[in-house]
């Protein structure tokens, strides 16, 4: 069973607009190195913690995920608690930019009926 080492980690900004970047799962400690505003811990049962200062509210949220499913190829979806909306993804590729383009179709669509 061949497993992909390489993971796409997608953050919005403070334009609203998501960051895109490929990490090693390897190197995922690294993850504030490309991302601002992010503190990433990791817990002896394999599990990855996030606390993220949302770009949309300016709280801190916080995400608890296990690591096998990222690297089995799920992928992991964080959002924000007050508005609801989705402030980042991090998995396979191309699940993530399926994602975020689906969300830019969405947001094109409501800015076109203003």
């Amino acid at each position: 069973m061949l497993i992909n080492t390489v993971v796409s980690a997608a953050f919005k900004n403070s334009l609203g607009q998501y960051d895109v970047k490929r990490i090693y799962i390897f190197n995922i400690a690294d993850i504030n190195k490309y991302f601002k505003h992010i503190e990433i811990n990791f817990f002896p049962k394999k599990e990855i913690h996030l606390n993220v200062k949302c770009p949309m509210c300016g709280e801190k949220h916080c995400y608890s995920y296990d690591i096998a499913n990222i690297i089995n190829g799920s992928m992991v979806i964080g959002g924000c608690e007050n508005i609801g909306y989705p402030i980042f993804f991090i998995g396979d590729k191309e699940k993530v930019e399926e994602k975020i383009n689906k969300y830019k179709e969405v947001n094109e669509k409501i800015y076109a009926m203003f």
